[in-house]
């Protein structure tokens, strides 16, 4: 199974504000991204819309917490995730979720975003970012911050 490929990247909208805490000293924000896409069915233009529960950890989570409120759009890149869980009733429960490794602010500030200073990226519309293993549970590095 070493062949094997778990890659994601969307572009969509955070649903809400991000929900930010520590974990074993780790910082992790959990959001949701709405996708939309738009096709044509008999003719017909049609609409759809689809919601993704995401999670970043270490100095990327720190950054969409400081940086993404609701309506903010993002291009992410990231593995899918699944927990699996028994409920009270002993039902297996189970979800999945995008952990993202890297992602991109785009859009200008008017679109949910606060002011990421003036990187090169966000000279073009967008702050990218890119994690290293450290920010998935060790100390991190302010250094690597591309703003």
């Amino acid at each position: 199974m070493a062949n094997d490929i778990n890659r994601v990247t969307l572009v969509g909208r955070l649903t809400r504000d991000p929900e930010f805490k520590t974990v074993n000293g780790t910082s992790l924000v959990n959001f949701s991204l709405a996708n939309g896409r738009t096709f044509v069915s008999n003719g017909e233009k049609k609409e759809e819309t689809h919601f993704f529960d995401c999670e970043a950890w270490g100095k990327g989570a720190e950054i969409i917490q400081q940086y993404c409120k609701k309506g903010k759009q993002l291009v992410i890149e990231g593995r899918l995730k699944q927990d699996t869980w028994e409920t009270m009733e002993g039902k297996k429960a189970s979800r999945i979720r995008i952990v993202v490794e890297n992602f991109q602010m785009i859009g200008g500030k008017e679109s949910g975003g606060g002011d990421y200073g003036s990187s090169p990226a966000a000279a073009t519309g967008g702050t990218a970012y890119s994690s290293s293993h450290e920010d998935f549970g060790g100390s991190g590095n302010d250094d690597d911050i591309p703003f």
